[in-house]
């Protein structure tokens, strides 16, 4: 699914600005099996919710890629990215600067945010980077597609050993899609719903 795009995001490190922005270690991390079939589950998350029109806040957008796969498939839905990496901002502006539906990227802190509450749906795959405090800023209804892992190292102050161990964590009032992918150095753990 989602990897149709890496040739066309390949294209834009002709940009020398975009160049010069990410290390080929991000590349190559980006890349990898375990983030495409993790974005992957991402989508089915999102292909599970209710309305396909949606207005779409993405939280650790990284450099744009899944917002690509939103914008280009979901044309009525409109997408704006949170990352606390000011490159971030610059990479996926110029991967989706095309679409009329990508509306903006911001560079803060999540805790820092004060517009949570302008979206019905918030997206973030990165909540094992993330405490989970950010989310009780949310209103109730409000739409989610989420993942964590289980991969303990410092960085990662939000991991969960299960699935159920999330749906404890996050407690949605309807859940539309729930999965543990085992992938070759950690589970994923994808849960989308409404708060």
């Amino acid at each position: 699914m989602i990897d149709r795009y890496i040739p066309k995001f390949l294209d834009i490190l002709y940009d020398p600005t975009v160049l010069q922005a990410v290390r080929l270690e991000e590349i190559r991390d980006a890349f990898h099996s375990n983030q495409i079939i993790s974005k992957n589950c991402a989508i089915a998350a999102f292909d599970s919710l209710p309305t396909a029109d949606r207005n779409v806040l993405y939280i650790g957008s990284w450099i744009g890629f899944l917002t690509h796969y939103i914008c280009d498939n979901y044309p009525h839905c409109t997408v704006t990215e949170l990352d606390i990496d000011v490159r971030c901002k610059l990479i996926s502006q110029r991967f989706n600067e095309r679409f009329t539906n990508y509306i903006n990227s911001y560079t803060s802190d999540v805790e820092c945010f004060g517009y949570l509450n302008n979206y019905d749906t918030v997206i973030n795959l990165s909540c094992e980077h993330i405490s989970s405090n950010w989310i009780d800023k949310l209103q109730k209804g409000t739409t989610l597609v989420l993942q964590t892992n289980n991969f303990k190292i410092p960085e990662h102050v939000n991991t969960c050993e299960t699935l159920d161990e999330m749906r404890e964590k996050y407690q949605l009032s309807e859940t539309y899609y729930a999965e543990a992918t085992v992938l070759n150095a950690y589970t994923r753990f994808t849960l989308a719903g409404k708060r």
